[in-house]
C-alpha cells in the first residue's frame, strides 16, 4: 500500500525537524564535521494515528493491510549529522476468512520501516540504512495527484542495507542508491538505483533507471506541472525480466489530474494503461480512479478513493475502494 498522504505528511516534518535544527546548529558551530554532546534538543518526535482500510468487488471483504494503527518516527540532527527511524504499529485486519495470516500478515503487526544514519554534505545526504527507501522510490510517483491507487514503475522501494546519497541544489534533483531487496545478505537480490530531475515552482521532471542482479531493469520518467488550482502529472515505466525462465516487459503509462476546488477539498482522477508481453503474448490492463481529499485541521486529513478495472486482462474487472483518516503529531 502506498498511503500517499501519511508518507508524504512524516517526510514533510521531518524535512521541517532537520530544517530548523539545521540553522541552529550551525549558527553555533561552523565547523561541519563538528560532533557536538548528545542532546534532547538533537531529537524530534512525529507521527500519525490513522484509521482505514480497503474493499473490492472480488474478495466482497475488507481489509486493512498496513492502513489502521499508530506510525511513530524519530528524527536526529548533531551538526551535519542525521538519522531517522521509522516503525509502524499496525492492526492489519481482515474480514476474509480465507486469508491465510502467516502468508497475508492478518493480526497486529509491528515493522521497523526505516532505520538510517547519514552525513549532511550540503548539497545532499549521504546514508546507510540497515533498511531505507531507495534513490528511486522518491520520484516514481510523481505523476500522481490521487490518494492511493496511482501506478508507478515497480521499483525496489523499502529495501536493506541501502547506501544512498540524495539531494537537490539550483532547480536540479538527484540520488543514486545501492540495496538489497531482503535482510538476507547472501539471499537477497541487489540492485542500484537512481535519478536526475529539473524542479521549478511550476513542474518538476524526473528520470529514473533501477538494475538488480537477478536480471531486472526499470527505466521511468516521471513529472508533473502546476496551473493554478490544477495540477496534472503523468509516470511513464518499461520493466524488463530477462531470465531462462522467464522473458518479461511491462509498458506502462498513469496520467491524472487534480484540481484544489478550496483550501479544504481536493477531486483527482486517474488512467491507468499498460502492456505486459511474456514471450511472443501480450495482454493490456487498464483502469480509471476518482478520488476526494479533504483536509479537517491543520494535523488531520481524510480521504477516499475508487478504482475500476476497464481491462483486467482477461480477468474479472472488480472495483477497488480504499478510505482513511489520519491525525499527525
Amino acid at each position: 500500500m502506498k498511503k500517499t498522504l501519511l508518507a508524504l505528511a512524516i517526510a514533510s516534518i521531518s524535512a521541517s525537524a532537520f530544517a530548523v535544527d539545521t540553522s541552529s546548529q550551525n549558527s553555533r558551530n561552523e565547523d561541519m564535521f563538528a560532533f557536538d554532546p548528545m542532546h534532547k534538543d538533537q531529537f524530534s518526535v512525529s507521527g500519525s494515528v490513522g484509521v482505514g482500510g480497503y474493499y473490492d468487488t472480488g474478495s466482497k471483504a475488507f481489509y486493512d493491510d498496513w492502513a489502521t494503527g499508530l506510525t511513530l518516527a524519530v528524527n536526529y540532527r548533531n551538526n551535519r549529522i542525521v538519522g531517522y527511524f521509522e516503525t509502524d504499529l499496525m492492526m492489519n485486519y481482515t474480514t476474509d476468512s480465507e486469508t491465510k495470516p502467516i502468508a497475508n500478515g492478518s493480526g497486529p503487526a509491528t515493522d521497523v520501516d526505516k532505520a538510517w544514519l547519514g552525513f549532511d554534505t550540503g548539497f545532499g545526504i549521504a546514508s546507510f540504512g540497515w533498511e531505507n527507501d531507495t534513490a528511486l522510490d522518491a520520484i516514481d510517483g510523481a505523476g500522481d495527484n490521487t490518494y492511493e491507487f496511482g501506478a508507478s514503475a515497480g521499483d525496489a522501494s523499502d529495501a536493506f542495507n541501502v547506501v544512498k546519497f540524495q539531494g537537490a541544489t539550483s532547480g536540479f534533483a538527484y540520488g543514486v542508491s545501492y540495496f538489497e531487496t531482503g535482510d538476507d545478505h547472501v539471499k537477497a537480490d541487489k540492485g542500484v538505483n537512481g535519478y536526475v530531475g529539473i524542479e521549478q515552482e511550476i513542474f518538476n521532471v524526473y528520470a529514473g533507471y533501477e538494475t538488480r542482479d537477478s536480471d531486472y531493469d526499470v527505466y521511468t520518467v516521471t513529472g508533473n506541472v502546476k496551473l493554478g488550482e490544477l495540477k496534472l502529472g503523468a509516470n511513464f515505466w518499461i520493466e524488463e525480466t530477462d531470465t531462462k525462465l522467464l522473458d518479461k516487459t511491462n509498458t506502462g503509462y498513469y496520467v491524472s489530474a487534480g484540481y484544489a476546488v478550496s483550501e479544504d477539498l481536493t477531486l483527482a482522477a486517474g488512467y491507468a494503461g499498460n502492456t505486459e508481453e511474456i514471450g511472443k503474448t501480450d495482454t493490456d490492463y487498464s483502469y480509471v480512479n476518482v478520488a476526494a481529499m479533504y483536509t479537517l485541521a491543520k494535523n488531520m486529513d481524510m480521504g477516499i478513493d475508487v478504482r475500476q478495472d476497464l481491462d483486467a486482462g482477461g480477468a474479472d474487472e472488480e472495483t477497488y475502494v480504499f478510505a482513511a483518516g489520519y491525525y499527525y503529531f
